[in-house]
């Protein structure tokens, strides 16, 4: 049984990094932006900069691993 599981997540983070990193970056850089875009009257402004920025960087990288 611990053989199969090894295998199993060994696979996952496997196909994970080679196949769809580059949608999860781009995915969690959009869900970051539209959060942030709700927040923006309670949130301080550095704190939704930087949110912004971070999403920013994660579609960037995103886009850069999918053109490779």
């Amino acid at each position: 049984m611990a053989r199969a599981l090894k295998k199993f997540i060994i696979a996952f983070i496997t196909g994970f990094f080679t196949n769809w990193l580059e949608d999860f970056l781009i995915l969690t850089g959009l869900c970051l932006m539209v959060i942030n875009t709700y927040q923006i009257s309670v949130v301080d402004i550095n704190i939704l900069v930087g949110n912004y920025l971070l999403s920013a960087v994660l579609i960037g990288m995103g886009i850069i691993l999918a053109k490779r």
